[in-house]
């Protein structure tokens, strides 16, 4: 999450300008230029394997890399700052360098994209140890699950898509002209397509999106060195949305479906892997359904191409109503333009 504002970041920019050691500006052997390239290529359900072409996916771009220099044993931070000068490689891959100072030396390069709205970083003073993760969701968001949200542990928001590119080890020598640093940043989230079919989707309260957690999903990534943290699973939020999937050999092909990101899942004999989705009828009632994932993420859809494909048919209760005989029924009729003047002036 952005927590500056963007004078910083040209602060920033100029303090990835200044040497490991210090020497003149314009010394060659010190000028190098670094290029992060967003390789976006291959990520199941956003650039490849798309199942349900009508559902969102994420856009993976950026404003801003920050770029982290450290020394050759992944500690202290010698340099950082950001890369913002925006271009498009031959590969058509959106690219973001900046000049920098390196003397001859090793180093460790680490780069991530900046303007992210989910994920946080801590312990960035080592290389080894800095880990990206989502906080926790609010209170709001636990009472859509009513009594269930006892059970499901702790909910977390979804993660951005965390590019990530490093060099290790960076070795930088005696060169007459600017060397050259290009890297190839690469996601270390996942995103996953789900759906289950359902019958009556009229009888879903309008424009109400379903809702759903995840659990047993790892919480962070220690990206400097890409190793998922699995000390305590947890839970992901996200939404699913109606919608019909032609692939259904059957007349009825209303499926709930959606997207959504983790920093992966954990291995089944660590956490129960575990689906509660919750609905609204058009009465106002929350109604929910509990899913086992472990057997679907087994499968090869789940493996190769992270499909869920939750192979059962989720009833939605009819909306159930006062009797017509008196008292309140919630229905409505359908929205009437009405046109009115309304006088606006010193009354007379």
């Amino acid at each position: 999450m952005i927590r500056m504002g963007w004078i910083a970041v040209v602060l920033c920019v100029a303090l990835l300008g200044v040497a490991c050691h210090r020497r003149p500006l314009t010394d060659p052997e010190d000028r190098a230029l670094l290029n992060v390239h967003l390789v976006t290529e291959g990520i199941n359900n956003v650039t490849c394997n798309i199942y349900n072409e009508a559902v969102a996916r994420p856009e993976i771009t950026s404003e801003a890399l920050r770029a982290l220099i450290y020394g050759s044993e992944g500690t202290p931070i010698l340099s950082q700052g950001f890369l913002t000068n925006r271009t498009i490689d031959e590969r058509g891959y959106e690219t973001l360098g900046a000049a920098i100072r390196l003397a001859p030396g090793a180093y460790r390069v680490l780069s991530y994209n900046f303007d992210l709205e989910t994920v946080q970083i801590d312990d960035e003073e080592h290389y080894d140890n800095i880990y990206g993760y989502t906080q926790e969701v609010s209170e709001k968001l636990y009472a859509r699950f009513g009594s269930r949200a006892d059970e499901i542990g702790r909910v977390c928001y979804q993660p951005d898509h965390l590019m990530v590119a490093r060099k290790t080890p960076l070795q930088v020598d005696i060169h007459p002209d600017v060397m050259r640093i290009d890297l190839d940043a690469h996601t270390v989230v996942d995103t996953y397509y789900i759906q289950i079919r359902i019958t009556s989707p009229d009888h879903m309260a309008a424009n109400a999106a379903g809702v759903a957690v995840l659990s047993g999903l790892v919480p962070a990534n220690r990206f400097g060195v890409n190793e998922r943290m699995e000390e305590e699973p947890i839970s992901v939020y996200f939404e699913m949305h109606q919608s019909t999937d032609p692939r259904i050999e059957e007349a009825n092909q209303s499926v709930l479906c959606g997207t959504f990101n983790t920093f992966g899942r954990l291995d089944a004999s660590k956490s129960e892997l575990r689906v509660v989705i919750s609905v609204l009828t058009r009465d106002g009632e929350k109604h929910q359904k509990v899913v086992d994932m472990t057997p679907i993420f087994a499968t090869e859809d789940a493996r190769e191409r992270h499909w869920l494909l939750i192979d059962e048919v989720w009833d939605i209760p009819a909306p159930i109503y006062p009797d017509t005989g008196g008292g309140f029924n919630p229905e409505v009729d359908d929205w009437e333009d009405v046109e009115e003047v309304i006088p606006i002036g010193p009354k007379h």
